[in-house]
């Protein structure tokens, strides 16, 4: 008979929680509609009787300007497949220090001399094997030889020099490099031929987008819960693989003046710009030419013109000579020096990105000039 009692009893103890559980609920939503709406009647009354001051100030962030700095994310680690490039080759890691500068870095604890790189995918060199992209291995090679340097890579894809040139004031300063390598060429090509300035690399307002960017980024980055429902909703693997174009982009673009009407004044102002922040700085600028071959296929950017660039690449070599600044002039080493250099799979994968093989070509090239004017006897 107890137990009958209890049976009843429970029944109705339960129904008594739920009750004081929904009665809790209504109440919590009750004070939040209370205060809504009188936050609401407040703002009306307000807006009745009293002139707000700050009304035609404008929006906080269309007054303030905001620069992106192009730069790599700091401490990522994900494998890079290559496989269309060629089935049979294997993935590539691709690492990023707290500095945002591609590993490996920081080869010597007590370097004789640190360089900076920047330029964009051709110097990320994101499908070529970590200890052989060009910026790293120039570290090795001087190292060979008996000179001490540390490598900063501070490539990214799609930068151009305007984007080069933010981040050398911006961010490798605070590095102290010795000498900063710069190599932009067929990136400001693509922007100036489609855009005609570099006003989408200038400071701009911050729009709501970005804020939410912003807040997704931070909330994924300090919650794995968030980083997972971020992943399930972007479908994106930890991984990335190397892109292929639409095939329409294959043909080479035949506009004999076209390179003519690309805006290189602004790049020559960028140039000498570049040159002149880099000294100021304390930090010695070396300039760059960008190769590009004829061997083109389906992974070629297709803003790729070999017309403008041979004619940027004339631009770096007349401010090299006009501002008494090193010139690494790349693209002569491989015409003169490297037979074969444009048949496909020699240097490039695609044209423009050099593969296993060309990283090694750059960086041998790289640390001849560079042992020249780190030990000028040699």
């Amino acid at each position: 008979m107890d137990q009958d009692r209890s049976a009843r009893k429970l029944p109705s103890l339960n129904a008594r929680r739920q009750a004081g559980a929904r009665i809790w609920v209504l109440r919590a939503a009750t004070v939040t509609i209370s205060i809504l709406i009188a936050l609401a009647v407040c703002e009306v009354a307000l807006r009745l009787v009293w002139s707000n001051p700050y009304q035609s100030e404008g929006n906080a962030a269309d007054k303030a300007q905001y620069l992106r700095l192009r730069i790599q994310p700091a401490g990522v680690d994900f494998q890079v497949d290559r496989s269309t490039i060629d089935p049979k080759m294997q993935p590539v890691r691709f690492r990023t220090n707290e500095r945002s500068y591609i590993l490996p870095v920081g080869q010597h604890e007590q370097p004789q001399a640190t360089v900076a790189f920047l330029g964009g995918s051709s110097t990320e060199c994101m499908a070529v094997d970590e200890p052989l992209r060009f910026p790293a291995l120039v570290s090795s090679l001087l190292a060979e030889r008996g000179l001490m340097v540390n490598s900063l890579n501070a490539g990214a894809s799609g930068n151009t020099l305007h984007d080069s040139l933010n981040i050398l004031v911006n961010h490798v300063v605070e590095d102290h490099p010795d000498y900063v390598v710069v190599m932009n060429v067929s990136n400001d090509v693509g922007v100036l031929d489609d855009q005609g300035d570099y006003r989408s690399r200038l400071a701009h307002s911050l729009e709501w987008s970005q804020f939410t960017e912003v807040a997704k980024s931070e909330l994924s980055r300090r919650s794995a819960l968030m980083g997972l429902l971020r992943k399930v909703k972007s479908g994106i693997k930890s991984g990335s693989k190397i892109q292929v174009n639409d095939s329409r982009l294959l043909e080479w673009r035949n506009d004999p003046g076209r390179a003519e009407k690309i805006a290189a004044d602004q790049y020559r102002s960028r140039l000498r710009a570049f040159v002149g922040a880099a000294r100021g700085l304390g930090i010695q600028p070396i300039l760059m030419t960008e190769p590009l071959s004829g061997a083109r296929n389906s992974m070629t950017p297709e803003w790729a013109d070999m017309g403008a660039q041979d004619r940027f690449n004339a631009i770096v070599r007349q401010v090299g000579a006009e501002t008494h600044t090193p010139v690494f002039d790349l693209a002569q080493h491989l015409q003169d020096h490297v037979p074969h250099w444009d048949e496909p799979g020699k240097v490039f994968y695609d044209g423009a990105h050099v593969n296993d093989a060309g990283s090694r070509v750059y960086a041998t090239f790289i640390a001849d000039q560079l042992a020249t004017l780190i030990r000028p006897t040699e």
